[in-house]
C-alpha cells in the first residue's frame, strides 16, 4: 500500500480550519505570552515560519565546539588509530550535530552546509587538507563510513517507523499518527516551487530505498532496523589508507611546485605583467633632506614643522622684546 492510500483510510474526517492570526493575544494565568520568530524547545530551535535554517546553524556550532575541543587531544595524536578516530566522532560530534534530526525537513543548501561539516571532520581525522585534493568518496571508501545524505534518511526512517507504531489497545491511531497523516479539506497546493513537507521527503526515501511492504514491516521493530540500517552499515578503514593519503600529498606537493614554477616563468617571460614602480618624492620640502621611504620623510617632515614653529615663534618674542 502507498502512502497516499494509507491517507486516505486513516484520514477519512478530514477537518476544516482557518489560519489563526499570529498576533492574537495569549493570556495564561494573567501573563500574556509574548509572540517571538522562534524559540528553543528540548534543544531544538523551533520557527514560526517551519525552517531549520536557524536549527542548522545552531547545530553546526555546537557539534564544530565540541570538534575543536578533541582537536589537540585526539584528532591531531598520531598513536591514535584512525579507526579510534572515527569511533569517537561517531560518540561524541555526530549525535552532536543531528540531534532532532528525524524531523528535520532541509532544503538543499542546508543539507549541503551540513554536508561541508562532516566531510571537514573527516580530512581532519585523515590529516588531509583540501590543498590534496581528495574526493569526498574517496575518503568515505577509506574511513567505510555512509554519506550523510544516507544517514538522515536513516533517521527520517527510524521517526516514521516509530508514528506507525503508535497504536491505541482497540487498534486506533494515536494523535500523533493522525496528525501525520490527515490533511485539511479543500486544501490544493501549488504545482510549483513548493517546499517539501516532512511526508513528502519520507515519500521520496521509501521510494528510493525501493520499500513498498513498510506498513506490515514497520510493525516489526526488528525487521525496520535492519530494513533502514542496510545502508548505513559502516566497515573498517582500509588497510591501505596511510599509503592512499601519502600519494596523495605528495602528489599535492609536486601539484603546487610546479604551478609556483609556471607562475615565475610567465613572470619572466612577460616583463610588463611585473608591478611598476612608483617613484615618490622622499624629499622634505622645508629643509630639503632626502630620506629613503616616504614614511620616514612625513615624520621628520611634521618634527620639522613644530621646530620652525617655535624657532618663529622664539624669533617674535626676541623681537617684542626689542622693541
Amino acid at each position: 500500500m502507498s502512502l497516499k492510500q494509507f491517507e486516505k483510510t486513516i484520514g477519512k474526517n478530514e477537518t476544516k480550519g482557518k489560519e489563526k492570526d499570529a498576533s492574537s493575544n495569549i493570556t495564561i494565568r494573567d501573563q500574556n505570552i509574548e509572540t517571538v520568530g522562534n524559540f528553543n524547545y528540548l534543544g531544538c530551535n523551533i520557527a514560526n515560519d517551519q525552517t531549520q535554517a536557524k536549527e542548522i546553524e545552531v547545530r553546526v556550532g555546537k557539534a564544530s565546539n565540541a570538534f575543536n575541543s578533541l582537536r589537540r587531544i585526539v584528532w591531531y595524536r598520531k598513536c591514535i588509530s584512525i579507526q579510534a578516530k572515527i569511533r569517537i566522532f561517531k560518540v561524541c560530534i555526530l549525535p552532536v550535530l543531528l540531534y532532532g534530526s528525524e524531523i528535520w525537513c532541509l532544503k538543499a543548501v542546508e543539507e549541503q552546509r551540513l554536508n561541508t561539516f562532516y566531510m571537514k571532520c573527516f580530512r581532519t581525522l585523515l590529516g588531509v587538507g583540501r590543498g590534496d585534493r581528495m574526493r569526498n568518496d574517496l575518503i568515505l571508501e577509506l574511513t567505510g563510513q555512509p554519506s550523510l545524505e544516507k544517514i538522515l534518511r536513516r533517521n527520517r526512517r527510524r521517526w516514521f517507523g516509530h508514528f506507525n507504531r503508535m497504536n491505541k489497545e482497540e487498534d486506533q491511531s494515536m494523535l500523533p499518527k493522525e496528525v501525520l497523516f490527515s490533511s485539511f479539506a479543500d486544501a490544493k497546493r501549488p504545482p510549483h516551487g513548493v517546499k517539501l513537507r516532512w511526508k513528502d521527503k519520507i515519500t521520496k526515501d521509501l521510494t528510493v530505498c525501493e520499500i513498498k511492504s513498510w506498513r506490515r514491516e514497520v510493525q516489526d521493530k526488528e525487521m525496520w532496523r535492519k530494513t533502514i540500517n542496510k545502508e548505513v552499515k559502516s566497515t573498517t578503514v582500509r588497510s591501505d589508507a596511510a599509503h592512499v593519503i601519502h600519494v596523495h600529498k605528495e602528489s599535492a606537493k609536486k601539484r603546487r611546485a610546479d604551478e609556483r614554477l609556471l607562475d615565475c616563468n610567465k613572470k619572466m617571460n612577460n616583463p610588463s605583467s611585473t608591478p611598476t614602480i612608483i617613484n615618490v618624492d622622499t624629499t622634505c620640502s622645508l629643509c630639503g633632506r632626502t630620506f629613503k621611504s616616504k614614511r620616514s620623510m612625513n615624520i621628520h617632515k611634521r618634527v620639522c614643522i613644530q621646530k620652525r614653529s617655535t624657532t618663529s615663534s622664539a624669533d617674535t618674542k626676541a623681537n617684542e622684546m626689542h622693541q
